[in-house]
């Protein structure tokens, strides 16, 4: 892979962790980057209206969203659970 390939698949793997993933209480939410499940929750914010922000790192070591430091939005929907 090219190394100007490798940067924009870091740089959407970015915007993806800032933009905010969904979560689900079944399944938490998912690393934009190396697609780990289940990624350990730092911070939960209090539900505001139908909707609840969370933080996340990932925890596998090999994955560059962890390598950096970098935090992983999640939004959690009542009105996506119906």
């Amino acid at each position: 892979m090219e190394t100007q390939d490798m940067a924009k698949i870091l740089a959407l793997a970015v915007q993806a962790a800032e933009a905010g993933v969904d979560y689900f209480p079944t399944t938490g939410a998912r690393c934009p980057f190396c697609g780990r499940r289940k990624v350990p929750v730092c911070t939960t914010r209090h539900w505001e209206g139908q909707t609840r922000i969370r933080y996340h790192k990932c925890g596998n070591p090999g994955c560059y969203l962890n390598q950096i430091g970098k935090t992983i939005k999640s939004v959690e929907s009542l009105e996506a659970r119906g």
